[in-house]
């Protein structure tokens, strides 16, 4: 989608700003959204799951800091080449501004504290702009004191000796009811710095920073990261922006990789399907490994695989649907009295899905783990002996119901979802213990792997409907199933999945192909209730099996329609309004960007073939 230039008035700023409208940075550690008026709206310190200091996105109340011309303005942005070094272009009535923001990371090297430097420089002309400094800690639920010093102000809880958020500015600042403010005009060739720092010091000058080294230094890791993309196919530049953005999802201290760095952005806009996708979702995350082990993308997978099986030993082999970043279950789900992005009710953080038996996160981990061995990756005795151990629990329970891949909150039922990944978890289990030698029960897996094909291939499959549908004896079509040919567990030209293929896109489009909705929530009591956008991930999926069947170029003409629904900045979310096109849910979004890095391989592939 090219920029498009967004016209602001800063005598009356918009409550809430589409999602297109925002641009990611980070430092594997945290992340935040910068909005085209030059707003940072969200940012959670000191990692992706901690409460938010800024949380404007949610509620215009609840916190940010905005650098932006005091006059109205056009603006728009883009990334620095091969960067995650956000540029916000203001062009106003006086001259041209850029606002450069990027948060401090160096190849092997991990500050102790997250830092966010934002640069103001004038391009032409002469442009007055204004700081704004109005932290709200704790998504705005505790009183938050901003004083100002020497070298800019400090943000604390009154009576806390914890959190601090320092910022250092030349920008003289003046207190105001929410926090700190102030302006200054710069001239051609000008420009000025500040800092954010978490737990900062506020005795020091902007100097101290070393803003233009640091600047430098992110540069230069991020094209050294960059640089071990092995694609140069014909959609080079979306999938280097996804793999910046997943990288983004990344954190650093314990290799984990979150499905969002945001909370409760809605599935639709008023609607009440809001969720807190900061945590390490196993099936996101292994997904998303898989992802950057076919592009020669290892050593996540390195970090990723020794954080999370030195979590299921040490919860004896049990393995759950989701960790915190830090690998606890401290997740429990809670509302908070925001008004939520366009007034869309209730803001919840935690997730209480964190409770649920799923299935197939079992087959997506195992899945990972045999590719990561694949593409050169080492597993220690102990590490696949854990693996085992897991494809053994999945021979033990892949007769019983679960939640499935959406986290239905009602009955457990066989989704077919989940029976395909179990499946795959045998299969793909019985192949990796033989390659690496190990002892385990490779036939009796593959013996109940080819019980399960065979059971699923009928109880899934619906007769009348002439389609596998969402789970067994059931009429409901879920876009979930186009995951089958990819998996292997059947053919992408079998007549039964051709006929499921039509079946869903007949039933489940959403506006314009090749949207797709999950399902049809009419159907379907899963215990939320409430309409949504068009999932992405599935769309994706859609290209993966047309490419598969042999219809490249019906393939490559839904890929080029999705990438179309993606931001200026090539960022994508979890779903789109069918109406519009515009995006919804948490936001960018890995299942989604992974979905288009697959899709394009997959396409490149067959293409080759």
């Amino acid at each position: 989608m090219a920029a498009q230039p967004d016209a602001f008035d800063p005598a009356h700023p918009p409550d809430f700003k589409p999602l297109d409208a925002y641009g990611l940075i980070g430092d594997t550690r945290t992340a935040a959204l910068v909005g085209r008026d030059g707003s940072m709206d969200w940012l959670c310190l000191p990692a992706f799951d901690s409460p938010a200091v800024f949380a404007a996105l949610l509620d215009p109340a609840a916190g940010r800091c905005c650098i932006r011309p005091t006059q109205p303005f056009r603006s728009w942005q883009r990334y620095e080449t091969g960067t995650n070094i956000l540029c916000t272009e203001f062009e106003c009535a006086t001259g041209r501004a850029r606002l450069r923001d990027l948060m401090p990371i160096v190849h092997e090297r991990r500050p102790h504290q997250s830092e966010i430097h934002r640069e103001m420089e004038c391009v032409s002309g002469d442009v007055e702009l204004e700081l704004t400094f109005e932290p709200a800690f704790d998504f705005g639920r505790a009183r938050t004191e901003v004083q100002l010093t020497e070298h800019g102000a400090v943000a604390r809880v009154p009576g806390s000796e914890g959190a601090s958020l320092v910022l250092t500015t030349t920008v003289p600042l003046q207190r105001t009811p929410r926090g700190a403010a102030g302006r200054l005009k710069l001239k051609a060739g000008e420009d000025c710095w500040s800092v954010l720092g978490w737990q900062g010091s506020p005795k020091h000058p902007v100097a101290a920073y070393r803003c233009d080294q640091r600047l430098w230094r992110t540069r230069a890791y991020w094209h050294k990261w960059l640089a071990t993309l092995r694609y140069e196919g014909d959609y080079r530049a979306a999938v280097e922006r996804s793999m910046l953005a997943m990288k983004l999802l990344t954190f650093s201290q314990t290799g984990a990789l979150i499905a969002s760095p945001t909370a409760s952005v809605p599935e639709w806009a008023g609607g009440s399907r809001n969720w807190d996708y900061r945590y390490s979702w196993v099936r996101d995350s292994s997904f998303m490994l898989r992802a950057l082990f076919a592009v020669d993308y290892t050593d996540e997978g390195t970090g990723f695989l020794d954080w999370l099986l030195k979590r299921c030993t040490e919860d004896k082999l049990n393995l759950r649907v989701m960790y915190s970043v830090h690998g606890d279950l401290d997740v429990a789900e809670e509302e908070l009295k925001l008004r939520g992005w366009r007034d869309s009710r209730p803001v919840r953080i935690g997730n209480a899905a964190v409770e649920q038996f799923q299935l197939d996160i079992y087959g997506s981990l195992i899945d990972a783990a045999l590719h990561y061995h694949d593409s050169g990756g080492v597993l220690t005795v102990a590490e696949a002996e854990t693996l085992v151990q897991l494809v053994e629990q999945v021979a033990r329970r892949w007769r019983e119901p679960d939640q499935g891949i959406w986290e239905s909150r009602g009955e457990p039922r066989h989704y077919t979802y989940s029976k395909v990944w179990a499946w795959v978890a045998l299969v793909r289990g019985a192949d990796l213990a033989q390659k690496l030698r190990l002892e385990a029960r490779r036939e009796a897996w593959l013996k109940d792997a080819k019980e399960l094909q065979a059971e699923l291939l009928e109880k899934a499959f619906h007769p009348k409907l002439k389609a596998f549908t969402q789970s067994y004896g059931s009429e409901v079509l879920d876009s979930s199933v186009l995951v089958m040919p990819i998996t292997g567990i059947i053919a992408a030209d079998d007549p039964r999945f051709g006929s499921t293929r039509e079946a869903v896109v007949s039933r489940l489009t959403a506006g314009q192909y090749p949207l797709l909705y999950r399902y049809d929530h009419a159907q379907v009591d899963d215990g939320v209730g409430g309409p949504e956008g068009a999932f992405l991930l599935p769309s994706f999926w859609l290209v993966e099996g047309l490419a598969m069947a042999g219809r490249l170029q019906e393939a490559r003409a839904a890929f080029s329609m999705l990438l179309g629904y993606a931001s200026p900045l090539g960022l994508l979310s979890e779903q789109v309004d069918p109406r519009d096109g515009s995006l919804l849910g948490n936001f960018p979004q890995g299942f989604s960007h992974l979905g288009l890095i697959n899709a394009a391989l997959r396409l490149e592939a067959w293409q080759a073939g």
